[in-house]
C-alpha cells in the first residue's frame, strides 16, 4: 500500500523594482544621515570658533573647533589668531600655518588674506607677505584695510611712492585713517621739503585741507597757511569747519592777523568779515551770529542771572541794541560779553560806545576793560554803568597797544564790589554803537 501526500507547491514572486526602491531609500537614508553628521560638526565648529572666549582657555577652544569641523576656514582663522596672542613670537610659524589653512578653505575672502599676509611679514618672509595682501586688496579694492595693511608693510621695506598710494586710496575709503595717515608721513617727510609731504598725503581737496591743520598743531605755520591757501575760495568753503580749526590753532598761537585772513576767507558773508582797527557790527544792526564760532565777532552767553540778548525795539542810532538783564541774589563774576578785535602794534586808539539803564541797582555795576589778547594784560578800563534810570549817554576810553599786539579782547566785567564777595544786581542795561578808531 502506498501514500501519497499532497504537498502544495508554494512559489515566492520578488519584486525586483520594489526591492530596488528599497535598497535607494536606505542608501538615500544613510547618505543622509551622514550629511546630517558633518552638518552638525561643521556647525558646532563654526559656532565654537565664533562665540569662544579666547582668553579662557583660548587655544585649548582654538584647537576644539578645528578638530570638530576641520573643513571650516573659519575655525583655522580663529587658531591663527589666538596662537598669535597666546604663544610666543617664535612660535609665528603656527599662526602663518593656520592662516594659510583658512585662505586655501576659502580662497576669496580678503579677510584671511590679509591676517595671512600679515603674519609673512611678522615670520620675515616679506616677499610672500606682500603676495597675500596684494591678493586680498584685488578681492576687496574698496576696503580700507587691506590696503592699508599693505601700505603699511611697503613703507616697512621703504617702498615710500607705493607705500603711500596705498595707505592714501586707504584714508580715501576710510577717513578716520587719515590722522595716522599724516603721522606716518610726518615721520617719514617731516624734515624733507613741504612738496614730499604733500605727495605723500595725498592731493584731495579735504586731505589737503586737514593737513594744513595737521602742519599748523605742529607749528609748521608757514607750511600749513601755504598748503591752505592753495586751495581755492569754493574748496575753502567746502572745508569751513576744518577751517574754523585752523582759526582756533592760530588764535591759540597767538597770531591773530593769520587768523583773521582765513576767518574772512569762509566767513558766511561780508558783514561777517573781519577788519582791523574795527569792531565788528558794533551797532547790532546787521543780524550776524553771535555765536562761540564766529570768533571776531561777538560772543555772547546768557545765563539765568544775565540774560543777554539783542534788543529788536531799543536803539540809540538804528533800532537795535544789546540788553542786559540782571537778576543776581549773591554774585556774578563775569558777565559773557566780548569781542576779538584785530589792531596794530604801537598805536593809539579810543573806544566810545553808549548805554542806556533801567532801574539798574548795584555796588558793583558792569564795566568793559580791554585786554591785549597775547597776554590778558589789561590796557584799559571803562567808567562803572550808573546806577538808576539812565536815558543814552556816551562813554569813552583811550588806550595803547604794545610793541607785539595784534588784537584786543573787549570784555564785559564787573567793578569792585566789597570785599566779602556778595554783591547783588537788578534791573536792565543796554549798549549800542561801539566804535573804535586811532588817534595817532
Amino acid at each position: 500500500m502506498q501514500l501519497k501526500l499532497d504537498v502544495p507547491e508554494q512559489t515566492i514572486h520578488l519584486n525586483p523594482r520594489r526591492f530596488a526602491v528599497r535598497l535607494l531609500l536606505i542608501f538615500v537614508l544613510a547618505l543622509t544621515l551622514v550629511w546630517a553628521f558633518f552638518v552638525v560638526r561643521w556647525y558646532l565648529g563654526n559656532t565654537l570658533a565664533e562665540y569662544f572666549n579666547a582668553d579662557d582657555r583660548g587655544l585649548e577652544m582654538a584647537q576644539l573647533a578645528v578638530s570638530i569641523a576641520p573643513s571650516d576656514p573659519l575655525t583655522h582663522w580663529r587658531l591663527g589668531d589666538v596662537t598669535a596672542r597666546k604663544l610666543p613670537s617664535d612660535q609665528i610659524g603656527q599662526v602663518v600655518a593656520a592662516y594659510e589653512k583658512a585662505a586655501s578653505l576659502s580662497p576669496n575672502d580678503y579677510r584671511f588674506w590679509m591676517a595671512f599676509g600679515s603674519a609673512l611679514e611678522q615670520s620675515g618672509d616679506i616677499s610672500r607677505g606682500e603676495k597675500a595682501l596684494r591678493r586680498a586688496v584685488e578681492l576687496a579694492p574698496s576696503y580700507a584695510l587691506p590696503r592699508w595693511y599693505l601700505g603699511n608693510l611697503l613703507l616697512r621695506s621703504e617702498s615710500y611712492e607705493a607705500a603711500f598710494a596705498e595707505l592714501q586710496s586707504a584714508s580715501d575709503a576710510d577717513p578716520e585713517l587719515r590722522g595716522q595717515l599724516f603721522n606716518l608721513a610726518w615721520r617719514v617727510f617731516g624734515d624733507d621739503e613741504p612738496q614730499s609731504l604733500r605727495a605723500a598725503v595725498g592731493q584731495s581737496t579735504q586731505t589737503r585741507a586737514q593737513f594744513a591743520l595737521y602742519l599748523l598743531e605742529r607749528e609748521r605755520f608757514d607750511d600749513g597757511l601755504n598748503l591752505w591757501a592753495s586751495l581755492s575760495e569754493a574748496e575753502k568753503l567746502v572745508n569751513s569747519s576744518t577751517g574754523r580749526q585752523i582759526i582756533e590753532t592760530l588764535v591759540a598761537a597767538r597770531r591773530f592777523r593769520q587768523a583773521m585772513d582765513v576767518w574772512n576767507q569762509i566767513a558766511p558773508n561780508e558783514h561777517s568779515q573781519a577788519q582791523l582797527d574795527q569792531l565788528l557790527d558794533g551797532s547790532f544792526e546787521t543780524g550776524i551770529s553771535h555765536s562761540e564760532g564766529a570768533v571776531f565777532s561777538w560772543q555772547v552767553q546768557s545765563q539765568q542771572q544775565a540774560q543777554v540778548a539783542i534788543d529788536p525795539g531799543v536803539g540809540r542810532s538804528g533800532s537795535r541794541s544789546l540788553r542786559l538783564v540782571f537778576q543776581v541774589r549773591t554774585t556774578l563774576a563775569e558777565v559773557n560779553v566780548s569781542q576779538l578785535v584785530p589792531v596794530r602794534p604801537n598805536f593809539q586808539y579810543e573806544l566810545s560806545y553808549f548805554l542806556k539803564t533801567q532801574k539798574l541797582e548795584s555796588a558793583g555795576t558792569p564795566v568793559w576793560t580791554i585786554f591785549d589778547a597775547a597776554d590778558n594784560v589789561a590796557l584799559a578800563v571803562s567808567e562803572a554803568a550808573p546806577t538808576g534810570i539812565n536815558d543814552w549817554q556816551r562813554v569813552g576810553l583811550s588806550f595803547k597797544t604794545g610793541a607785539k599786539t595784534e588784537a584786543i579782547i573787549l570784555r564785559m566785567t564787573r567793578s569792585a564790589c566789597g570785599e566779602d564777595g556778595v554783591c547783588p544786581m537788578f534791573g536792565t542795561i543796554w549798549y549800542d554803537d561801539f566804535f573804535l578808531k586811532r588817534t595817532n
